[in-house]
């Protein structure tokens, strides 16, 4: 049986991670439970997650699975496909093309396998009770959205963590969720330390709003990941500013400086539009992405 032929494909509504152009970069796969999951998190986060990290690999409806399978194996899906869309949902664990890119350039062993909203491992998924998925492997929708909810709750705490409680909660939802999209691709410790000035998470404990966006700038650890990685820097950077670039020096030379990064791909004005399409969907101040289209797209 061609079972690619036999699987029903859903484009996601966003599915925006394909516009990325990256899966996660996040190191480590959590083991999960319902109970571990400790704060409810916001639609709108899970959301923004869900337009930068997922791929546009398929999921699939399963008419037959078993109650309670939480993983199906890749050769066994042929036995769980429906003869229509009716069914439980399943997510199949894949490798990024950046991510396999990016290890191959940097001698790197062992695949980064993904699913959901960015959850990753290195060569598996685990979820609780010992049972794990490679790639290619089907885990319920149920099972990923645990996972996703753990993965955010991680990345909260070490905001909270580093700023403190008082000033977490002074922050704006675009704010956190513009910080939560930031720790998907670098590691904590990167966040709390500068080799020159204040760090990261300094400056957000502070309320320098500026300075902050201006730290928006992964860099890639490959040349094939630095586009898709500047993108994400502008869609993080507006989001921290709901739609505004802050007016000080060293933020307005990081965004041109990732536009220019952009730009310089044949399909950059492309690419530009796309970072739009994004902040605009997560829903972004629309007097203040105004002007900032102004400097993405001045009037020749």
């Amino acid at each position: 049986m061609n079972i690619s032929r036999k699987i029903i494909q859903y484009s996601k509504t966003v599915g925006l991670s394909a516009l990325m152009g990256l899966s996660s970069c996040t190191k480590d796969a959590p083991s999960v439970n319902v109970e571990q999951v400790i704060k409810e998190v916001p639609s709108k986060t899970i959301s923004l997650i869900a337009l930068l990290e997922r791929g546009d690999r398929h999921a699939v409806k399963l008419a037959k699975a078993p109650e309670n399978k939480r993983v199906i194996p890749l050769d066994e899906i042929k036995n769980y496909l429906p003869n229509d869309s009716v069914g439980e949902l399943f997510y199949q664990v894949y490798v990024g093309k950046a991510d396999k890119a990016i290890r191959k350039a940097t001698n790197k062993k062992g695949d980064l396998v993904t699913v959901g909203q960015g959850v990753t491992g290195y060569q598996k998924i685990r979820l609780a009770g010992g049972i794990s998925a490679k790639e290619g492997d089907y885990i319920s929708a149920h099972s990923v959205d645990s996972l996703t909810n753990l993965a955010i709750n991680k990345k909260m705490n070490i905001i909270q963590s580093a700023i403190g409680d008082s000033v977490y909660n002074k922050l704006k939802p675009n704010e956190k969720d513009a910080v939560i999209a930031y720790l998907y691709n670098v590691q904590p410790e990167i966040l709390l330390t500068s080799s020159t000035g204040k760090s990261f998470f300094e400056y957000l404990a502070e309320g320098n709003m500026g300075m902050v966006q201006s730290k928006f700038n992964v860099k890639p650890s490959s040349k094939v990941a630095e586009v898709g990685l500047a993108k994400r820097n502008l869609v993080q950077m507006l989001i921290f500013g709901d739609g505004k670039v802050y007016p000080n020096k060293e933020s307005v030379n990081n965004f041109k400086k990732q536009m220019n990064i952009v730009k310089k791909h044949k399909k950059g004005q492309e690419f530009l539009a796309e970072v739009i399409d994004i902040v605009e969907k997560y829903g972004v101040n629309s007097d203040n992405l105004t002007k900032t289209k102004t400097m993405m797209f001045p009037a020749k």
